[in-house]
């Protein structure tokens, strides 16, 4: 008798947050609920967590989440990560720069575990690779608050000092099927060569020419399903009606993205919304290479 395979669910939180889970066992990636004024975050005044707001998201959860992941350390993907791990025991994963606000939260070195490139790392029924990626040029025509953080974060710091830190893309492979987490508008050229995702969590915001975008990232990963992401005013608070973040033009991303619906399927989450995403891999893809690894190239 054939198991039968557990649904592959994913949340969008808002911003480049995800909650991704099959079963009993989760992952979140880039959870930023805080929501700082954009005032603050301008004055250069200290951010502090909004922990009843982390709290009302961890009350939701209904899996163990095994792994906090952080794709880089700007405070919209790294504020608010150490304490949902810290709140849930799970592992804090990202660059050296994310660890050390990891540690300056008080978090014990066994749940820091730093990002090794086109390594893959089994965390319960997720196979994850991180990949190097690039950040998209988001305010004025550059990467905001460049560098990397040296030393532990600790109390509460101004937006500059979330250094970017590394910057990565994340691959979740499942047996039902592999999610690509493309949480910055940036690229480098080749990045995703042999590699293919039957989903793409794609950021939007601060993106330059969307059909190159696109092309560079969705096309190049094979990508049936491309679901934007990070073009919400994170200012905001959540318990807010949502905003488009300033400058970022939905209008135009969904115009061009519709120029390839014969390629991939464009689904725009609510946040807060929880998707069903199982059997992304389709029977007959199944039937013609049955050993064939979510995530690998599907090939000619």
């Amino acid at each position: 008798m054939t198991q039968k395979k557990k649904a592959l669910c994913i949340t969008w939180l808002g911003t480049a947050g995800f909650l991704i889970e099959s079963g009993h066992d989760g992952i979140l990636i880039d959870p930023y609920v805080s929501r700082a004024g954009m005032l603050r975050v301008f004055l250069g005044l200290p951010l502090r967590p909004d922990q009843p707001a982390i709290d009302k998201w961890l009350v939701r959860l209904e899996t163990k989440i095994h792994a906090v992941i952080v794709s880089h350390s700007h405070f919209d993907h790294c504020l608010d990560a150490p304490y949902f791990a810290l709140k849930t025991n799970a592992l804090l994963m990202g660059s050296k720069s994310t660890l050390n606000v990891g540690r300056g939260v008080g978090l014990d070195e066994k749940y820091l575990k730093e990002a090794e490139i086109g390594r893959d790392i089994h965390i319960g029924p997720f196979t994850l690779k991180f990949i190097e990626s690039a950040h998209g040029p988001a305010f004025l025509g550059k990467v905001p608050y460049p560098g990397k953080i040296d030393q532990p974060l600790t109390g509460p710091h101004p937006a500059r000092d979330y250094k970017l830190g590394e910057t990565y893309s994340i691959l979740i492979r499942h047996p039902s099927g592999a999610i690509l987490h493309h949480g910055s508008a940036g690229f480098i050229n080749g990045m995703y060569e042999g590699i293919t995702s039957d989903m793409a969590l794609l950021g939007i915001g601060g993106r330059e020419n969307t059909q190159t975008y696109l092309e560079n990232v969705a096309l190049k990963l094979n990508a049936k399903i491309v679901v934007p992401i990070h073009y919400d005013n994170f200012f905001v608070s959540l318990d807010k009606k949502m905003k488009y973040l300033p400058g970022v033009d939905f209008r135009e991303f969904l115009a061009t993205a519709g120029k390839y619906r014969n390629v991939f399927e464009l689904k725009v989450l609510s946040i807060g919304e929880k998707w069903s995403c199982n059997s992304l891999i389709s029977d007959e893809l199944v039937k013609s290479n049955p050993n064939r690894h979510p995530g690998e190239s599907r090939g000619p």
